[in-house]
């Protein structure tokens, strides 16, 4: 899993938790209930760990325990998209995948193993909005994904590297000495 130290970035069980409990006060804020099975939903995706689809919700909660609809799966998951709960992956061979967002927040995706991060602390916005104003453009909503490579794919990969530089190492010395 990709996990930050940086207090502007939100991964793990805590930062799910405290997902949940904003989203819970956004749905009461818009003056929608938490039903039986709109919490199951939220639930769902507060533990995920990966990029998930309204599907794979829908296979677990609705086909596999009984819990809810399948609209009431996508009508939840469209609402928290527009509010910026969700961010929509666009990548190749993964339609429609999601990821908890916050709003305004930004999208640090791995390349490697798919983890996501968020991170808050990028006025991106306001870096834009001068261009924005001379264009006669009204900003409205902000979404942003950045693909790279996590801190802990990178080291892994630097660990193989240098473990494969080690066992090559003895044999090209033996080879340059004529041994």
């Amino acid at each position: 899993m990709c996990y930050s130290d940086d207090p502007a970035t939100s991964r793990g069980a805590g930062h799910a938790h405290d997902w949940r409990v904003a989203v819970e006060h956004a749905l009461h804020a818009a003056g929608l209930r938490t039903s039986s099975a709109r919490a199951a939903v939220l639930d769902w995706i507060t533990v995920a760990e990966r990029p998930f689809t309204a599907e794979m919700i829908v296979q677990q909660l609705v086909n596999g325990w009984g819990t809810g609809s399948r609209p009431t799966v996508y009508r939840t998951v469209d609402w928290l998209r527009g509010g910026g709960w969700l961010a929509r992956l666009h990548r190749e061979g993964n339609d429609r995948a999601y990821v908890r967002s916050l709003p305004g927040g930004y999208q640090l995706i791995c390349t490697d193993c798919g983890e996501s991060q968020i991170i808050t602390d990028l006025a991106l916005a306001l870096l834009v909005a001068p261009r924005l104003q001379d264009l006669g453009f009204e900003l409205q909503h902000e979404h942003l994904e950045l693909y790279g490579r996590c801190r802990q794919c990178r080291r892994a990969e630097a660990t193989i590297r240098k473990e494969a530089a080690s066992a090559v190492a003895p044999d090209s010395l033996s080879a340059t000495q004529g041994v």
